[in-house]
């Protein structure tokens, strides 16, 4: 950390958001009345997860919403119903894909729910505002320090994507090993199968005397 205090304040912007390693997912979705709607984020085990959700039709209360978020073991870790607006803040247990769904409580006919939807995750889910008063930093402080957690982050990303990879790996040669014993398996039998058929084709050329 030493050598990033000196580096100026547009370096330190730029490095942020070139060694990001990952965006908060903002959008507005239309949500058909009878249907769900699911966002997905993979997270790594101990990651922070923040999330803000509200009816973005007006007025607000003409519509509600419901909303269900798991783990990926089928884990329900946040549940709300008929609600206009809400919240879930958790972090993760285990590593893997957390689902949140969101669909409309009551079926109206040709209806459909917008929705506003923020998900911060890791670095990002942090406030920073309250940091910042919390430990009395200034501005450069608490770009350094987003710095450091960001590069934290990175290297823990790097090693759960290794982690991932590594678990594919093995996957594949599990694959591998079965395809290949299942191919041995159908030549044996195809060997086998020949085999008969010459023994039969011997033995009937042998009773009715054509060898």
């Amino acid at each position: 950390m030493d050598s990033i205090q000196f580096l100026p304040p547009f370096l330190l912007i730029l490095l942020n958001f070139s060694l990001l390693p990952a965006t908060p997912l903002a959008l507005v979705f239309h949500i058909p009345s009878g249907r769900i709607k699911c966002l997905t984020e993979d997270l790594a085990a101990g990651a922070l997860s923040v999330a803000q959700f509200r009816v973005a039709d007006d007025p607000p209360s003409a519509h509600k919403i419901s909303a269900s978020v798991s783990a990926p073991n089928g884990e329900i870790v946040h549940h709300s119903e008929s609600v206009e607006s809400g919240q879930f803040a958790f972090e993760a247990g285990i590593a893997g894909r957390y689902t949140a769904c969101f669909w409309s409580p009551k079926f109206r006919l040709d209806a459909a729910v917008s929705l506003d939807f923020e998900w911060k995750t890791g670095v990002f889910a942090k406030v920073w505002t309250s940091v910042a008063k919390k430990e009395k930093i200034d501005v450069m402080e608490l770009e350094l320090k987003k710095l450091e957690l960001i590069i934290d982050s990175i290297h823990e990303e790097m090693i759960y994507l290794r982690q991932r990879e590594a678990e594919t790996q093995r996957l594949n040669q599990s694959i591998t090993s079965g395809m290949g014993l299942l191919s041995l398996l159908s030549l044996i039998v195809c060997l086998g199968v020949a085999g008969l058929q010459l023994w039969h084709l011997k033995t009937y050329f042998e009773r009715e005397k054509i060898l």
